[in-house]
């Protein structure tokens, strides 16, 4: 039988909060009995590693998901595969555009999106998108200025956690084609 992996940038720790189960929340509502073992890499250059150097399982098809701290097309992320493919690994597996995705500049991108999500939560984000939330250079530091006007603090952990298993996953497929083919993959 095959088994799915992904490996997610952000903290393994959980002390603010659980990143792996909050993604897996937000997965399930697409691949609820399908779901992928995830497994939270740290930093974006430990997930790389971790993603290229531990050993596959039998049958394991893996995946990488990482912040792509950049606007996206098709010539951004064949770019971005090929950095990761210069890498030394070994030869375990072979890093593609079927398996490495990206979350779109951050994950917090995938938030503001959704801006009646933080709304609903008290916070004053009246975001006025005068662009597609994934061409926002840094999507974090706009939620930290949303949560310091309602007087709140963000935390890239213990709020994003909070949040992101509220998303609306159909409304992210259609907003970001890097989720849509994430979730194809997966299924």
């Amino acid at each position: 039988m095959d088994k799915k992996v992904i490996f997610i940038e952000g903290t393994s720790d959980t002390d603010n909060g659980s990143l792996r189960n909050a993604f897996s929340r937000l997965f399930e509502k697409e691949l609820k009995g399908k779901m992928p073992h995830v497994i939270m890499g740290d930093g974006k250059e430990q997930t790389i590693d971790k993603f290229l150097t531990k050993p596959l399982a039998l049958n394991e098809h893996r995946f990488l998901l990482i912040d792509s701290d950049q606007r996206m097309d098709s010539l951004t992320k064949q770019k971005l595969v090929e950095q990761i493919k210069k890498r030394d690994n070994k030869k375990r597996l072979e890093p593609s555009t079927e398996n490495v995705f990206f979350m779109v500049q951050e994950a917090e991108a995938w938030i503001l999106s959704q801006s009646e999500i933080l709304k609903r939560m008290g916070l004053k984000a009246n975001i006025t998108q005068k662009c597609h939330a994934s061409e926002i250079e840094k999507p974090s530091m706009v939620l930290f200025d949303i949560y310091r006007k309602s007087g709140g603090q963000y935390h890239k952990v213990r709020e994003f956690v909070k949040v992101l298993p509220m998303l609306d996953t159909n409304q992210l497929k259609n907003e970001f084609e890097e989720f849509d083919s994430l979730i194809s993959a997966l299924k």
